[in-house]
């Protein structure tokens, strides 16, 4: 059969209809089930093993879903953050789903002041999650921030380079989008967030037999394709022991 005949897998026929680039990677499976190999034969769950491969061609980024972006929407909206506040899911505080008057902002409020946040101010405000080790100059999770229990693996230098790299402007329309239903938005994130020397990209990985969820599909249509963000839809295969 030639590349022509091939018919198309069932997660690209859900990417044509939704109009979403798709992609393919090969990878070796793990010994135990659902687990991927690194090169260096480590088993690791699969959206790990693809962010290896994307890092492998010279990406940045994090592997959590949404975790870093809606974190970085937080840390924005705030010119000073208070410790109460950098404790609240992002969504609570945009939806206003709180107890008390104090931790309640209207949402222009909190959008327009991503535009205003200065990078001096969003590293004051990331010190509620990262502080510096006296010892290596290096920025670490503080023990007592409970953002890294909800997503682990946030480091500050991906806060800081994924504003470096998306701007003010672009962070603010993606807010304010947010902002239009912020429980329903918080769900259905790609798995990977990239950069790479100035472009920015969101790739939702599928192992086999894994298929896109609603929430996902909506997040697809209507979050993602109205910003005019660039996600792509990732499908595993199994690489032969060989290759």
């Amino acid at each position: 059969m030639t590349n022509s005949q091939v018919k198309p897998s069932s997660l690209q026929r859900a990417a044509q209809r939704l109009g979403v680039a798709t992609q393919t990677i090969a990878l070796k499976p793990g010994a135990e089930p659902r687990t991927w190999r690194l090169p260096s034969g480590e088993a690791v769950r699969v959206e790990r093993a693809a962010m290896a491969a994307f890092e492998a061609e010279g990406w940045r980024g994090y592997a959590g879903e949404g975790g870093l972006l809606l974190n970085l929407i937080k840390a924005l909206s705030f010119a000073s953050l208070a410790p109460r506040h950098a404790s609240i899911y992002v969504e609570a505080l945009y939806a206003g789903n709180v107890a008390f008057d104090e931790d309640r902002f209207p949402v222009d409020e909190l959008v327009d002041q991503i535009s205003r946040t200065t990078p001096e101010q969003l590293g004051a405000n990331l010190a509620h999650w990262f502080e510096r080790n006296p010892a290596s100059g290096l920025y670490q999770p503080r023990s007592d921030a409970l953002i890294h229990s909800y997503f682990p693996g946030l480091q500050r230098w991906m806060f800081v380079e994924l504003y470096q790299v998306l701007g003010a402007q672009l962070l603010t329309a993606i807010a304010r989008r947010f902002g239009d239903d912020p429980y329903q938005f918080r769900r259905g994130w790609p798995d990977l967030t990239l950069w790479k020397e100035g472009e920015v990209r969101f790739v939702e990985v599928k192992a086999p037999g894994d298929r896109l969820q609603a929430s996902q599909k909506t997040i697809i249509e209507h979050f993602f394709q109205p910003l005019g963000l660039d996600l792509t839809l990732l499908e595993i295969l199994p690489a032969a022991d060989g290759a």
